[in-house]
């Protein structure tokens, strides 16, 4: 052992110094990136693993201010419409299938859209407004065209489902004016043109109680779209 003060004592070394276990070393002290290329290789694939694996939970959720995302304040807005609007049929159509666990879930969309698939986090970047800049990425552009057709066609079938509550003898139940509007102010934020299949009238007599029961199948399954739309702007105005 080398007495106390010697001048032949080697050096303490930076890890002795700082008292930590090697495993518990700052990656400073231990080696730098440049000379550990591997390490730092799977340093950056775990972390963009972990963020993939996280994204669906974890999308941030922005507070609005007076500069926040147009289209987010839009997609809050609609958000609670739809919610509104569901808690307003569950209550008035007591005595018809309305619930969550008593409705067959179809999503009128399926195989017509790509949105679940098209914005993912991942794939987005931030942009000014929704789709102002020619810089805006492929995906994105996609992602939000994705968004504006479930609005359009949602739009379309709550629409005809509402000319046909309002012959409804007994006038239980129409949709929500103010969720209608809301749909609309979204898209025109959106800002794409799409062309609009024209809707079929039908001669037959309306099914009020057929009616009543897609309008509650419609109204879950728009809520569940209502809210990725909206991770997907709070995500957008975050990023």
């Amino acid at each position: 052992m080398w007495p106390p003060g010697s001048a032949l004592q080697p050096p303490t070394s930076p890890a002795a110094a700082t008292g930590l276990h090697p495993a518990a070393r700052p990656v400073s002290l231990q080696c730098r990136p440049s000379m550990c290329p591997a390490r730092s290789l799977l340093l950056v694939a775990a972390l963009v693993l972990l963020d993939c694996l996280s994204l669906a939970r974890n999308l941030p959720v922005a507070t609005p201010g007076p500069r926040m995302f147009p289209c987010l304040h839009h997609s809050q807005t609609l958000l609670r419409a739809v919610s509104n609007m569901l808690q307003k049929a569950r209550q008035t159509l007591k005595f018809y299938p309305c619930t969550s666990e008593e409705t067959d879930h179809e999503d009128i969309t399926k195989d017509k859209t790509s949105t679940v698939e098209a914005c993912l986090p991942l794939e987005l970047t931030k942009n000014g407004s929704c789709l102002a800049s020619r810089k805006t990425s492929f995906m994105m552009a996609l992602c939000l065209s994705s968004i504006y057709e479930d609005l359009k066609m949602y739009q379309l079938e709550f629409k005809a489902m509402n000319a046909k509550l309002l012959m409804d003898p007994k006038r239980q139940i129409f949709l929500d004016q103010n969720m209608l509007a809301v749909i609309d102010k979204l898209m025109q934020a959106l800002n794409f043109n799409s062309e609009t299949a024209p809707q079929k009238s039908s001669l037959e007599e309306p099914d009020f109680y057929r009616t009543k029961t897609k309008l509650c199948i419609l109204l879950h399954a728009f809520r569940i779209r209502a809210v990725t739309i909206d991770r997907v702007m709070s995500y957008l105005n975050a990023s």
